[in-house]
């Protein structure tokens, strides 16, 4: 069974303070994009086996793989699944990856397997292994509230041009979060007001409300990123912003080609550049093998 599973970026992100449990309060509207990692999953007698290739992972901890396992385990004992993920999608670069293939590694073995589980079970699972993972289960653009599990769908956004430039660096969203500073302002308003702006089906009334409240913390310490932020806008794109907490910097261009200039003239600041489009869906089960 082959998962394709997409990266995303954020057109916007506001927080909203500190809950209870430590995780942070957000707002935040989500689009995904046609950068993709692979899942290959087969059945295996027993346990969990994870191969991987394509961009490095770290080692640092239970892959999210590791960890979806072991929720979905107990619903079918006797069966394991042998995983090769490829890796496409750079890590802690604020696209999602992680959360994207722990979406599409619920999906693939519930179908793999043959669980059959209920959607409202599975989005249970999703929102129990990272705040992100639940919208991937669908996909396209969407506004996400609470600590980012809890998924409103809006009207699909326009078909665009993406530049993603991502600097040889990498920011843990731990890190992100201790130094962002929580603005007072009306965020909720704001996201509406950018909800809205995307139903008018215009990038040009849509990107002057782009917004990230990382943004300050995270351009003030990592000159890089600063840089790539200003190039692509020198570059004549319609819009920039930094996605999630960073470190990848997304450009909106009007057509391929102005995508193209604005990824040379971020990979000549060392960025590994990709070029994208705009999709409607989450991850999507690509066939048997």
């Amino acid at each position: 069974m082959r998962v394709r599973c997409p990266a995303k970026i954020n057109l916007g992100l506001w927080i909203l303070g500190r809950r209870p449990d430590g995780y942070h309060e957000i707002d935040t509207v989500m689009q995904t994009v046609s950068l993709e990692d692979e899942l290959l999953l087969e059945r295996a007698g027993d346990g969990f086996e994870l191969t991987t290739r394509g961009l490095p992972i770290p080692a640092n901890g239970p892959n999210i793989l590791e960890r979806a396992w072991e929720l979905i385990a107990p619903r079918n004992p006797p069966a394991g699944v042998r995983v090769r993920l490829t890796k496409r999608i750079p890590v802690a670069a604020g696209l999602g990856g992680g959360s994207s293939d722990a979406a599409g590694f619920l999906v693939g073995l519930d179908r793999l397997l043959g669980l059959d589980l209920p959607e409202e079970e599975i989005r249970d699972l999703a929102a129990r292994l990272g705040s992100d993972v639940t919208f991937f289960l669908k996909g396209g653009t969407a506004r996400a509230t609470g600590r980012g599990e809890q998924v409103r769908h809006l009207c699909p956004a326009p078909p665009g041009w993406i530049v993603l430039a991502t600097p040889p660096v990498a920011i843990s969203t731990t890190w992100a979060y201790e130094r962002v500073k929580i603005p007072l302002t009306l965020a909720g308003r704001s996201a509406t007001i950018l909800a809205a702006a995307i139903a008018s089906q215009d990038w040009r009334s849509i990107s002057p409300h782009f917004h990230n409240d990382f943004e300050d913390a995270v351009l003030s310490e990592f000159e890089v990123v600063a840089g790539l932020r200003r190039a692509l806008d020198a570059s004549g794109v319609l819009g920039s912003l930094l996605s999630g907490s960073g470190s990848t910097v997304f450009g909106l261009a009007r057509t391929r080609d102005e995508a193209q200039s604005a990824a040379r003239a971020a990979a000549a600041l060392g960025a590994s550049v990709h070029v994208v489009r705009t999709t409607e869906r989450g991850v999507a089960l690509a066939g048997l093998s």
